[in-house]
């Protein structure tokens, strides 16, 4: 079995995906299925995504550079939507991740993955994997980034442990960052990302995107629509 890291999306995927964007599309994901939502539909065009909404009755949930999206139904802070109780599906407008998402889309299974979700994500992986594990990170406007990278490491020392692997050197470099940042949220803090949303106030977010396992929550792609040639990602 190989045990990847890319950093970035890069290259093909036959099997299995995890996808890492800690701040805070990945976190995000599995707090809104634990809420309530049925479906988590994503897309990389800003357009398409709202059409898409409206014509379904999705709430709209989103941010850029971390402020609130105008017209979304709640802001994309983990804070905020840890206490929702929802009873629609949801088109979540993540800065990042749609359009990693489009980039792995090719593999046998994507999963969203994140501290937060991190044993459930990693037993699934393990579940559904036949011949490679890889945990991809989203990165930043094409630039590697602290929070993902810790985060990639954090998952693929867990999944050493419960499997003969073969690693490539990403891989090991990202474990060996993690023994860095033995308090993970110091790299979150430290990361970019991180003091933007110190710069906002939005501490409570970094810390919560800092806690590990806290759901069962894996939210995997299910199908992908087409409007307008453009995709849309149903995960549940």
């Amino acid at each position: 079995m190989r045990l990847k890291v890319d950093l970035l999306p890069r290259g093909s995927y036959p099997d299995v995906v995890i996808l890492v964007d800690v701040l805070r599309g990945t976190t995000n994901a599995p707090i809104l299925l634990e809420a309530g939502a049925q479906h988590l539909y994503l897309s990389p065009s800003l357009k398409i995504a709202r059409q898409f909404a409206s014509e379904n009755q999705l709430l709209m949930v989103g941010e850029r550079d971390g402020m609130p999206m105008e017209g979304c139904n709640h802001p994309a802070s983990p804070a905020e939507l840890r206490n929702l109780k929802l009873q629609q599906d949801v088109m979540y407008l993540a800065q990042y991740t749609p359009q990693a998402v489009r980039q792995v889309q090719g593999a046998k299974h994507v999963l969203l993955g994140s501290f937060y979700n991190a044993r459930a994500v990693i037993q699934k992986a393990l579940q559904l994997a036949t011949e490679e594990i890889a945990i991809v990170c989203t990165g930043q406007d094409g630039n590697e980034t602290l929070e993902d990278t810790v985060c990639a490491g954090f998952l693929a020392r867990r999944i050493e442990k419960h499997l003969e692997v073969q690693l490539l050197d990403a891989a090991r470099m990202a474990m060996a960052l993690v023994r860095a940042f033995p308090d993970v949220q110091e790299a979150l803090v430290q990361s970019s990302t991180g003091q933007q949303l110190q710069k906002l106030r939005l501490y409570e977010d970094i810390a919560i995107s800092s806690l590990i396992s806290q759901t069962d929550e894996v939210p995997m792609l299910q199908e992908v629509i087409l409007k307008e040639d453009t995709p849309i990602y149903r995960f549940e």
